[in-house]
């Protein structure tokens, strides 16, 4: 699990080395090895996994805040009406951050190999909407939750900011791991 809700939970030797990726905010991130597949839409709980492909991260290149759409590309729009954080093509989410319930940043690092293609969106602002027999329990108790199949990884966090919406992750933008 990838909490946010006690705290920080920067479980990333590598990315704890980096520093501060999004200074004021809570972060949650996968230990090394794993991607995170599945988030809450309150409470602020992720899900972190191996499953299927292993460790994905290459072994350089860094990592990558998103704070905004830029990485989203024309013609792209996963989530109509909703703020996108996609990671930029070839990488992957490992972890996030909130302030309050409102999504802050979503932070992405480059593959160890190509990734890309085509993606689904996982929309859980309403229900769930996990695999049947998916991995991680109820990774969220209480919580509406979404999750990327084993065979995908996560690329990018859609949430809304509408007057008397829940500011929380709404969908997760999963793609087939290659």
């Amino acid at each position: 699990m990838a909490p946010v809700d006690p705290g920080d939970a920067v479980e990333s030797v590598r990315v704890r080395a980096a520093g501060d990726f999004d200074a004021g905010a809570r972060k949650a991130v996968c230990p090394d090895g794993l991607r995170l597949v599945g988030l809450g839409h309150t409470g602020g709980r992720g899900l972190c996994t191996d499953s299927t492909a292993g460790d994905l991260r290459a072994g350089t290149g860094g990592q990558t805040v998103v704070t905004d759409e830029r990485y989203v590309p024309a013609g792209g729009d996963w989530a109509s009406g909703y703020t996108k954080l996609q990671c930029p093509e070839g990488g992957f989410l490992i972890g996030y951050s909130a302030r309050g319930e409102r999504v802050s940043a979503a932070l992405c690092v480059p593959g160890r190999s190509a990734l890309g293609g085509v993606g689904r969106t996982v929309w859980f602002d309403g229900s769930d909407n996990r695999p049947v027999g998916s991995e991680g329990g109820d990774f969220a108790s209480g919580a509406y939750k979404g999750q990327c199949a084993a065979d995908e990884y996560a690329a990018g966090i859609a949430f809304t900011t509408r007057l008397a919406a829940r500011p929380g992750s709404a969908a997760l933008l999963c793609r087939r791991l290659p």
